[in-house]
This record gives structure tokens, C-alpha cells and sequence, in this order.
């Protein structure tokens, strides 16, 4: 292995790539699993972009690895779009393309049930509790580790981004409003909320969202309080209002499950130990920072956030004729997940023990100041 700089904005050719796993290839074999003086880079394909939540909280992650292993771990950060696209991100770290990556879990659904998890609306009500319960049964639950393996991924972490927030041109305060719009939706199982409320589910990944608006591809959107600021929506789309669905995705963030295995055991440990920080309290405290910072922006361009009342979110999901924890559980046992049942079980039984942890939800903390 050879050491770059950590590097938010560096871009590698095809022939620095290929020198690079030259010196890969010559490292001595036998490194894995011991203590070893060696320096090591790590690659990263992220989807994040400049000081997005996503970029901020990778970035305590990056940091406080590199400050452990006094600079012995190093993180060559590829500039969003550069070396993998936003949906191609975990096949890179599956393949070997990047070591580690950062990206929507909805790109993938196949890889992820159990992060698609908490697409079910009306489920997860906040970021904090889901993040913990999917972190502890990646290994707690003996289907969900298996099924890391053999997908080669090391999961790090799955912090949903923030509550579902809809925004479009005028204020949409019901369910009946969603009734032929054409709604830009990640999450999912969420999508078939909007579908049963009548709305057509429009397909554009975050950063193709605001062009997809302009061209009239979508009527509006649905992101979380991030996205508004991190991808400009609030400037083409001037009313958000929050239904009440609670969280409909995650931001995953995963290593190699080979690099992490042949990582030395010092090395190991740190990872783990910051790994284990970050999921317990640092990516929930940046979580609430950030948003809390992004409503000031928020509200500085569209003055107000609304909410839906709570007999409204109650007709939107009984809308919802099918169970669709039912049919996540036959989807996840689909794509590989033994005992998916259990695992919802177990979820949701994380979500009950993790609430308690819960600060009051920064969207809703926004909401309430308009």
C-alpha cells in the first residue's frame, strides 16, 4: 500500500490507478492481520457534495482515522461524479474500484434490505434511532452479517438523511393535493405511498433532481431538509411541507470487505473504534448541527416550513392498502436476507429501545420556528 493525501478534491487518472495497484500488488502479502508500520491509503468514490450532510459527517469519520493512526491511514477522497457515479458507488467498493464509498442506499435496494428498511413509511419516525438499529444488527442478526459477506461490504454506517419533506410550486397541506403529481421520490417503499395517494413516482437521482424540475420532467419533489439546501431545491421549489411519513432512506457508507479484512490489526481496531463512535453519538450530533444550520438557509429563502396535522398523515397511510412490511420482508428474503422477518422484528424493537436517545428531530425543530 502507498500513502496519498486526504483530499476532498483529487481526481485520479487511469494511469496513476494502475501505478497504484502496482504498489498494491507488491506489498508483501502477509501484512493482513498483524501490526504492521506500513502506510496506507484508502480510496473513496462519495456521492457527497460540498458542505452537504453527507460530506460533513464522512469527514469526522476520515479525520479522526487519520489523527489515530498518526498518519498512518490516509483517504484519497474522489470529487462527487469523478471516480463512480452516485449509483454505481457500491458496486465500485464491491469490485475493488474504490475502497471505501458513500452514497444513497436507494441506488442499490438489492445489495441493501437491511437498510430499505427504513423506506417503510410511516415506520421510522427519525434518523438517530434507525441509524443505531441498522449499526447493531449488521452484526447482531446472523442473516444481516452473512449477507454483508457475501456482498463484500464492510458496512461503516446508514444514517437516513432527515425526515421526508415535499416541495413544489404551491403548498401541498394534503393527501388529496398528491392526487396526479408528478413527484420526484426516493425510498423505496415510500414510492408506494405516493403512488397510492395517486401521485406518479418520477425517477431522478439527488443531483439530477433540480435539471428534472426545470425541464418540467417533475412537478415536485420529496427530500429531506439537506436536500433542499445541499442540492438548491429551494430555489426552484418555494413551498415544503413535512406529511409526516418520518424517514424513507439512508446514506450508506461502507469499505471493501477484503481491504477491511486485510487491514492490519492495529489499523483494524482503529477503524473499529471510530466506526463504533461515530454510529453511537458523533453521526447524530452532525446530523442535528448541520440541519439545524440548514433551516437558517431554509427559511432565509422560503420563510416557512409546514407540517401536515396528524389526521392527515393518518389518511395518507391508510391509503395504503397493501402491508408493505409484508412485502419488504418477502423482498429482503428475495434479495438474500435469511430471516427477514426476525429482522423486522428486531428492528423495530431497536427502534423502541433507541427513542429515548432521540433529540427533537431538527426538521421538525424547523417547522416549528416558521
Amino acid at each position: 500500500m502507498t500513502v496519498v493525501k486526504h483530499s476532498k478534491n483529487a481526481m485520479k487518472s487511469a494511469a496513476l490507478l494502475g501505478t497504484l495497484a502496482l504498489v498494491l500488488a507488491g506489498c508483501s502479502s502477509d501484512t493482513g492481520g498483524s501490526d504492521s508500520t506500513e502506510n496506507i491509503e484508502l480510496n473513496v468514490a462519495s456521492w457527497a457534495t460540498p458542505d452537504s450532510l453527507s460530506e460533513e459527517m464522512a469527514d469526522w469519520w476520515y479525520t479522526e482515522i487519520e489523527e489515530r493512526t498518526d498518519g498512518r491511514v490516509t483517504f484519497n477522497i474522489d470529487a462527487a461524479d469523478s471516480l463512480c457515479s452516485a449509483s454505481e458507488i457500491p458496486e465500485c467498493v464491491r469490485d475493488g474500484r474504490a475502497d471505501i464509498g458513500q452514497t444513497l442506499t436507494d441506488y442499490s435496494t438489492q445489495l441493501f434490505p437491511m437498510a430499505s428498511i427504513s423506506s417503510i413509511p410511516f415506520l421510522s419516525p427519525g434518523s438517530e434511532p434507525v441509524a443505531k438499529a441498522i449499526h447493531e444488527l449488521s452484526t447482531e442478526h446472523e442473516g444481516a452479517a452473512a449477507l454483508w459477506e457475501e456482498n463484500n461490504l464492510h458496512p461503516i454506517a446508514h444514517v437516513p438523511p432527515g425526515r421526508l419533506l415535499l416541495g413544489g410550486d404551491t403548498e401541498l397541506s394534503s393527501v388529496d393535493q398528491l392526487d396526479g403529481l408528478r413527484l420526484r421520490m426516493a425510498g423505496q417503499y415510500a414510492q408506494e405511498a405516493v403512488d397510492a395517494a395517486g401521485a406518479n413516482s418520477v425517477v431522478l437521482t439527488a443531483p439530477e433532481t433540480y435539471e428534472g424540475i426545470e425541464r418540467g420532467l417533475a412537478d415536485a419533489a420529496g427530500f429531506p431538509l439537506d436536500g433542499t439546501v445541499a442540492y438548491q431545491l429551494k430555489d426552484i421549489l418555494p413551498e415544503w411541507t413535512d406529511p409526516g411519513i418520518g424517514t424513507y432512506t439512508t446514506i450508506g457508507m461502507w469499505m471493501n470487505n477484503d481491504v477491511y479484512n486485510d487491514l492490519p490489526d492495529d489499523i483494524r481496531d482503529v477503524v473499529d473504534e471510530v466506526t463504533e463512535e461515530y454510529n453511537s453519538e458523533h453521526a447524530h450530533r452532525i446530523f442535528n448541527d448541520v440541519t439545524t444550520e440548514q433551516c437558517d438557509l431554509l427559511l432565509d429563502t422560503i420563510d416557512e416550513l409546514n407540517q401536515w396535522d396528524e389526521e392527515e398523515s393518518q389518511r395518507w397511510e391508510d391509503s395504503i392498502e397493501a402491508d408493505l412490511e409484508e412485502r419488504w420482508a418477502e423482498g429482503a428474503e428475495s434479495d438474500g436476507l435469511t430471516d427477514a422477518a426476525g429482522y423486522l422484528e428486531a428492528y423495530k424493537t431497536k427502534l423502541d429501545e433507541h427513542s429515548g436517545d432521540m433529540e427533537a428531530d431538527p426538521s421538525i425543530a424547523c417547522a416549528e420556528r416558521g
